[in-house]
């Protein structure tokens, strides 16, 4: 997706910059810390460290680059773009090690680089989240934007228009959405309708509109012809979601025989390997988290047992990898009723959150995500992962097209990208499909260390904010 060269050379430019001040600042703060915190009985002055505090930055925007931090691409809640610069910064700093191990003349601390290491990890991250926050104000009053419309209001053009929302980097701003059918806007789009296709020049005139989205992968091959030569008349740049769509377009690979396009699907061995090794990491965070968290189940269940009558744990069947059925555990936080234990706790808890049915304690549980905290003796059982999709009931299963069906190639997580975004509140599990999806063809070690490290910030913000944490899982 290609953007005004002005916006991209501004953004391009308080990027690389910020990325710059934060990796010099890292390497500052780590000799500052090492030299005022640790005990060493020799001292190094920082002249020592001049050379890498001109190399390191440099080499760090340089590997940025071929990592794929400067595209002007799509990403899902910041998380994918947190998930490279932790490799990203592993790989800078294990240049740094390989270099200065044949570079003899200066001895460096071990511990003072990794000061500087995480340091680099928090800094960089913190100054990316706070252009994306200005970038998303710049958007909100349209500096700097293309704006945009979206042919089909369904489920198709409601995602795309999500993601956009979501991805301020890309400049975009869609104004709404174009529609023959007006029985799709039951669906209730964020944005509004502004009439049928037929009114698109009038449209994109009073809305100095450039970008025009196709949201019907299935539309007639000569429709989207007609389309495209219409937008080319107007002087409007028009994409089209393809009709191969559903088949996961990331996992494909492009062949030419005799100049006719082929095309595959195949997952990368590395993404094979690690679902493979996923487990044992799994295994092994839990065992690690099992005293601390072990100890915290015994008291809040001692806790619990003395202030309610009900019974301490939520034991429902749900649907694991590859079909298979397990027991989920979780703190109940609603009155027990018979009824209710046939449908999703989540969801019995969202619509009666305002009501006397919740527990003592049982809001708390909830906006801390306490509540999760016996779903690790899943992960023990090798149930459930630290990080996937949620589980779901056989019943929503049941329906599952191939699809939704997707969902059941990984482990069930605890957490997860939908648990951290803002439609939690208002979607489904079973209406998450874009965030399940997106973590199964974008799985990666970094992708699990980037939700886990933001399910504890967006618990902690939440619980400090003492927001309604409603849910409709």
């Amino acid at each position: 997706m290609k953007q005004s060269k002005t916006y991209f050379g501004f953004r391009s430019f308080l990027v690389v910059l910020a990325d710059l001040v934060c990796l010099t600042a890292a390497l500052v703060g780590g000799y500052w810390l090492w030299k005022t915190f640790a005990w060493h009985g020799h001292y190094q002055y920082f002249s020592d460290y001049v050379l890498t505090v001109y190399f390191l930055p440099l080499a760090g925007v340089v590997i940025f680059r071929m990592g794929g931090l400067y595209k002007a691409e799509a990403g899902l809640l910041g998380v994918e773009e947190q998930s490279l610069i932790f490799k990203a910064i592993v790989n800078l700093f294990t240049l740094f090690f390989a270099i200065s191990f044949f570079y003899r003349r200066v001895e460096f601390s071990r511990l003072a680089v990794f000061y500087s290491f995480f340091l680099a990890v928090i800094f960089v991250s913190v100054s990316r989240y706070l252009l994306r926050q200005f970038f998303s104000w710049l958007n909100r009053r349209g500096h700097f934007v293309r704006k945009a419309l979206i042919y089909g209001a369904g489920y198709h053009g409601q995602r795309l228009e999500r993601w956009i929302q979501q991805s301020p980097k890309l400049g975009l701003h869609v104004v709404g959405y174009l529609d023959d059918d007006v029985d799709r806007l039951r669906r209730k789009p964020s944005k509004p309708w502004l009439g049928k296709l037929e009114d698109l020049r009038r449209e994109a005139s009073k809305h100095h509109v450039t970008l025009l989205f196709i949201a019907y992968p299935k539309l007639e091959e000569s429709k989207v012809v007609e389309i495209f030569q219409f937008c080319r008349k107007l002087e409007i740049q028009c994409w089209a979601i393809p009709v191969l769509y559903q088949f996961h377009i990331e996992k494909a690979e492009i062949a030419n025989i005799g100049g006719i396009p082929l095309m595959t699907f195949r997952e990368k061995a590395g993404r094979r390997f690690y679902r493979w090794v996923k487990g044992w990491l799994d295994t092994l965070m839990a065992w690690i988290l099992l005293v601390p968290a072990g100890l915290l189940v015994l008291g809040l269940y001692g806790v619990l047992k003395r202030i309610s009558r009900e019974p301490v744990f939520f034991r429902q069947v749900r649907v694991g990898i590859e079909g298979k059925r397990f027991v989920m555990y979780k703190f109940r936080t609603l009155k027990s009723k018979g009824r209710r234990d046939r449908i999703s706790p989540e969801l019995a808890e969202g619509k009666q959150r305002e009501s006397s049915e919740i527990l003592p304690l049982g809001g708390f549980l909830r906006r801390t995500g306490l509540d999760e905290l016996p779903q690790l003796f899943n992960v023990l059982k090798g149930e459930m992962s630290l990080v996937g999709p949620r589980p779901e009931m056989p019943f929503i299963v049941d329906k599952y097209g191939p699809l939704e069906r997707e969902r059941l190639s990984v482990k069930p997580g605890i957490t997860g990208l939908w648990q951290i975004s803002e439609d939690r509140k208002r979607l489904l599990i079973h209406e998450n499909m874009d965030y399940d999806l997106y973590y199964i063809e974008h799985l990666s070690p970094y992708l699990d260390l980037a939700i886990l490290v933001k399910t504890f910030v967006t618990v902690f913000s939440r619980f400090l904010r003492g927001g309604n944490l409603k849910s409709k899982s």
